[in-house]
């Protein structure tokens, strides 16, 4: 490789670098837009409501429950939880899942 090649490929990858650097910070740099879980695709809310029935069980705080379950915007949660519930199971949710999600059901319908 000839001695005026090295300078060259060198510059070349400072200014890419630097191009690089300029248009991920400056020109057109990441917008991050915080979205509700209401805006979630049915499969990522039935894993929402998972999650929401494991906190539930694990400390058994309905309002704090209730409050999580105010993001999804549900008209019925309780209704809302039983169909994630067949939806999961028929996918192959395991019992422990199944019964958490039906104790945050009963618990929801149990609640004025």
């Amino acid at each position: 490789m000839p001695r005026r090649l090295i300078p060259l490929l060198l510059l070349a990858l400072l200014v890419g670098l630097g191009l690089g650097l300029y248009i991920g910070w400056v020109a057109a740099p990441v917008e991050y837009v915080d979205d509700s879980p209401a805006s979630l695709h049915q499969s990522y809310q039935d894993d929402y409501l998972l999650m929401i029935a494991a906190a539930y069980a694990g400390d058994g705080d309905l309002a704090a429950a209730q409050a999580d379950l105010a993001a999804l915007e549900l008209a019925d949660p309780a209704t809302a939880i039983t169909a994630a519930a067949s939806r999961l199971a028929a996918a192959g949710l395991p019992a422990a899942d199944q019964e958490r999600l039906a104790a945050l059901a009963a618990a929801l319908a149990a609640s004025p």
